[in-house]
């Protein structure tokens, strides 16, 4: 084989060898009630399972995030997507953030949750649900 065509065919390669490593995986969980304001509230854990292959050398690149809340919205809501490396503040039920770019792939997510102020909410605010989706490379 000519020098030419085994760089033309290493070429037709590389996109393929660039793009195999990348991946994505998404979890779901029931969410919590929120009754007390001054207090910290987590979600269950959100995290790849084994069948989905995910590997510990693989990278987060983007997380998209998504809560729903049944019910009266309190302003005094405060909301972060946690790893045990770091927390993201993130607000308005959805959306997507690097903040987690270049931590393991394999990581678990918690959504945490505090109500500004004091003593029994009035209203208990429900989460119904959290989802989170992970693109990685």
């Amino acid at each position: 084989m000519s020098v030419r065509r085994l760089s033309v065919l290493l070429l037709a390669l590389v996109p393929l060898a660039v793009f195999a490593g990348q991946g994505g995986w998404n979890a779901s969980k029931s969410g919590v009630m929120l009754t007390y304001r001054g207090q910290l509230f987590n979600s269950a854990p959100l995290a790849p399972t084994p069948l989905q292959g995910v590997k510990p050398d693989n990278s987060i690149t983007v997380v998209y995030w998504r809560y729903a809340i049944d019910g009266v919205y309190d302003p005094g809501l405060r909301v972060k997507l946690c790893t045990v490396q770091r927390c993201a503040e993130i607000e308005g039920g959805s959306g997507q953030t690097l903040a987690f770019r270049g931590l393991p792939a394999t990581s678990e997510f918690r959504f945490t949750y505090f109500l500004e102020g004091k003593g029994r909410v009035y209203r208990p605010i429900d989460i119904r649900r959290v989802e989170i989706a992970v693109n990685y490379e």
